[in-house]
């Protein structure tokens, strides 16, 4: 389309709406709070239009059904990835886009702003008023373990089967670590605050494959996931549990007055999940098998950790 074309079709659609949705500077254009407030809604319609397009359409892999996630780092790994991999195996004709949340207060504004229908993220959801109005689901806790390159003991441990280690010990531990970032839970950070006095870095890296690698060629522990620390382990890495950094809880919000069908169906498999757990939590409200209204805050309990 010409610049002139996009220009009369936003004046007739202002007009029609009789609001103004831009504010017109000397470079561009910016969105007024109408048009924030149309953002949501506009892209939520074009979601629903390209899911009735899969619907009817004879090449289904054209207009496949989305699955927009927003997830905040931590929880990309562990329980999210089991209960997204489950979805996708049975609706395989489904495609999940996944995009990175900067942090927990991010997540109120992408569920507005139709940026996602789903975040995964820490629990409980800090979002102020706004997460009055969102449902969550617990998926499970997110460990962090020490992790020894291969060969710096005397014989390789599993997963949990070395006695639990706090920050505070490992001060004659040179480490590998990443530099602070705000995905932390309060607990870990204030443990990672008052031991960083402490704390040997040999080396401050800023991406979680470097710090994985790194550690396996000997250059110094590092602190990872439990997902990330199993695959060290597989890899002769000795393991041993973090004590008291057991406290990130990571699960899936959204907004059940917005969410698409396919929205619906991941978050009905996601609880199916859960549901095989001993310390499973109860259903979140959207869904309710009768599949009414969603319950605003309906925060389950989340599991033992």
């Amino acid at each position: 389309m010409t610049q002139s074309t996009v220009s009369q079709s936003v004046h007739a659609l202002e007009k029609e709406l009789g609001a103004l949705l831009f504010h017109r500077t000397g470079r561009g254009m910016t969105l007024t709070s109408a048009g924030h407030g149309l953002l949501g809604p506009a892209r939520r319609i074009l979601r629903e239009t390209r899911q009735a397009e899969a619907a009817v359409s004879a090449e289904p892999r054209r207009s496949a059904p989305r699955l927009d996630i927003a997830v905040l780092p931590p929880a990309l790994n562990g329980p999210l990835a089991e209960v997204l991999a489950a979805f996708l195996r049975a609706n395989p004709e489904t495609v999940a886009h996944v995009r990175e949340l900067g942090s927990e207060q991010e997540a109120a504004e992408v569920l507005a702003s139709g940026t996602a229908e789903i975040v995964a993220t820490r629990l409980p959801l800090d979002a102020g008023r706004a997460g009055d109005r969102l449902a969550t689901l617990p998926l499970g806790a997110y460990d962090v373990y020490v992790v020894h390159p291969p060969g710096s003991g005397e014989e390789p441990a599993a997963a949990g089967r070395e006695p639990p280690i706090g920050l505070a010990e490992l001060h004659d531990v040179p480490l590998v670590l990443m530099p602070p970032r705000p995905v932390l839970s309060a607990g870990m950070a204030a443990m990672v605050e008052e031991s960083a006095p402490h704390l040997v870095r040999r080396a401050v890296v800023g991406q979680q494959e470097t710090r994985t690698a790194w550690m396996l060629e000997g250059i110094a522990a590092t602190l990872l996931g439990s997902r990330r620390a199993a695959e060290a382990a597989r890899s002769g890495a000795r393991l041993a549990p973090l004590r008291g950094a057991t406290d990130l809880t990571v699960g899936l919000a959204w907004d059940p007055r917005t969410t698409s069908p396919v929205a619906r169906l991941f978050v009905a498999s996601a609880y199916a999940a859960t549901t095989r757990s001993p310390a499973a939590p109860g259903p979140p409200a959207s869904a309710a098998p009768d599949d009414g209204p969603a319950r605003p805050g309906g925060t389950p309990a989340d599991p033992g950790i």
